[in-house]
């Protein structure tokens, strides 16, 4: 079971969202359990780029509904990470030609200073894709100030 804590300034773990709560609730008091502690780097900004990639989604499909379907925000998010220089060229089955598949977005996978040049390449990739043809200045601003 994987759960997102707080450590608060007495020492205590709490649970750091719903889901967490509800999963710490199935738990018996008293018990003892073994964890392995990963430290998220910036958990809320990891939130956000999920937020960035369901907003390039509802207008790519010019729809607010399309970012509610996680295969909708996963196409997007694989296209905009490999435009954005984050993938692995592999073979195809056939051999001959190769495919490009997007490489994890986990913080285990990416060292903040990475990470950091991944979030302005991935801006980009969405100004050049997904935005390329807008001219409503709002829209714009809104993108900007994801990161």
């Amino acid at each position: 079971m994987k759960i997102n804590v707080i450590k608060t300034a007495n020492n205590k773990l709490w649970a750091a969202d719903e889901e967490a709560e509800v999963k710490l609730s199935k738990l018996k008091a008293a018990d003892v359990y073994i964890a392995d502690i990963k430290v998220n780097q910036n958990y809320e900004l990891h939130k956000k780029i999920f937020g960035f990639f369901a907003f390039c989604t509802n207008y790519y499909y010019s729809d607010m509904e399309a970012s509610k379907d996680s295969f909708n925000i996963e196409f997007v998010r694989r296209k905009l990470t490999v435009i954005a220089g984050y993938y692995r060229q592999v073979f195809a089955r056939d051999g001959v030609t190769f495919e490009l598949l997007p490489l994890s977005l986990s913080y285990e996978s990416m060292p903040p200073e990475e990470r950091q040049v991944f979030y302005k390449k991935i801006t980009d990739a969405a100004l050049k894709r997904v935005f390329d043809k807008t001219t409503d200045q709002n829209v714009i601003n809104q993108l900007l100030g994801w990161f």
